[in-house]
C-alpha cells in the first residue's frame, strides 16, 4: 500500500502521507455526514449544519461579536493562569522545602483537588457577585492545583546529592532555588501549565455559562436559551480553536526555554 502513494518518497514520508490522507478523510466523510443528516436522520434545530456554523461565525466576526466575547474570554483565562501559576508555584516551592509547611498545605491541597470545583461556582457568585472578578478567581483556584502539585513533585524529584552539593557549597536558600529547584523543575511545571491551560478555559466557560454578562460562555448561553444551535456550536467550536492554539503557544514557548531538559 506505501508503494501505491510513491515508490520515490521514503518510507517516513509514505507513512505520514497515509495516515494524512486517512485523517482529511475520516474528517470530510464526518463533516459531509453532518451536512446532509439534518435532512435524513436529526433535526437540525438541534444539531445545525456546518454550512450553517460556518454563516454564523462569518457574521459574528463581521459585527465583532465574537472578537469581543473572546477577549472577555481570554481575559479571563490569562488572569486566572497568572495568579494562580504564581500561587501555585510559590506554595509548591514552599511545601516541597519545608517540612512542617507541607505538614499544613499538602492534605489541604490535596482534598480540594478532589472536589469538583464548579459546584464552588454559585459560592463564588455569592462572595464576589457576577463579574470579571468572579470569574478570574475561580479560574485562578482551579488552576492554582495544577501548578502546585507539579512544582512540589518537580522539587521533591531533585536528587539528594545535588541538594548537598550546592548546600556544602554554601549557597543560600534562594540561590539553591534559582539554580537547581527551579531549572529541575522545569518539565514538570510545563506538564502542569499543559493540564492547566484547558481547565482555565473549562472554569472560565463553566463560570460564564452559569452567570455572566459576556464572553464565550455567555455567548453559548444566550445561544442555546433561544434554541440557536448554530450560535451555540459556532462559540463552542471557536472556543476548542482558541484554547488549542493557545496551549501550543505555551508549549511553543517552553520548549524555548533554556531550563528546559533536553
Amino acid at each position: 500500500m506505501s508503494s501505491a502513494v510513491s515508490p520515490y518518497l521514503p518510507a517516513g514520508d509514505r507513512r505520514w502521507l497515509l495516515v494524512s490522507i486517512c485523517q482529511f478523510t475520516i474528517v470530510a466523510a464526518f463533516i459531509a455526514f453532518w451536512q446532509t443528516g439534518p435532512s435524513f436522520v436529526f433535526d437540525e434545530m438541534l444539531v445545525s449544519r456546518p454550512s450553517l456554523i460556518f454563516a454564523q461565525t462569518a457574521k459574528w466576526l463581521g459585527d465583532g461579536v465574537l472578537f469581543g466575547a473572546t477577549l472577555a474570554t481570554l481575559k479571563v483565562v490569562l488572569t486566572g493562569l497568572l495568579f494562580g501559576g504564581v500561587a501555585g508555584v510559590t506554595f509548591g516551592l514552599a511545601a516541597a522545602l519545608w517540612r512542617p509547611i507541607e505538614l499544613v498545605i499538602e492534605p489541604i491541597v490535596e482534598i480540594l483537588f478532589a472536589l469538583p470545583k464548579s459546584a464552588f461556582v454559585p459560592l463564588f457568585i455569592l462572595w464576589f457577585g457576577i463579574s470579571f472578578r468572579q470569574h478570574a478567581i475561580f479560574t485562578a483556584t482551579v488552576v492554582f492545583f495544577f501548578f502546585f502539585l507539579a512544582t512540589f513533585n518537580g522539587v521533591r524529584s531533585v536528587p539528594i546529592a545535588l541538594r548537598n552539593v550546592l548546600s556544602l557549597s554554601g549557597a543560600s536558600t534562594w540561590q539553591t532555588v534559582h539554580l537547581l529547584y527551579l531549572p529541575a523543575s522545569t518539565d514538570w511545571m510545563l506538564a502542569g501549565l499543559r493540564l492547566a491551560m484547558p481547565q482555565a478555559f473549562l472554569a472560565a466557560i463553566t463560570a460564564e455559562v452559569i452567570a455572566s454578562r459576556d464572553g464565550l460562555g455567555h455567548l453559548v448561553k444566550a445561544n442555546a436559551a433561544v434554541m440557536n444551535a448554530a450560535g451555540m456550536l459556532a462559540a463552542l467550536l471557536f472556543l476548542v480553536l482558541l484554547s488549542v492554539a493557545l496551549s501550543a503557544t505555551a508549549l511553543f514557548v517552553g520548549e524555548q526555554s533554556r531550563w528546559r531538559v533536553r
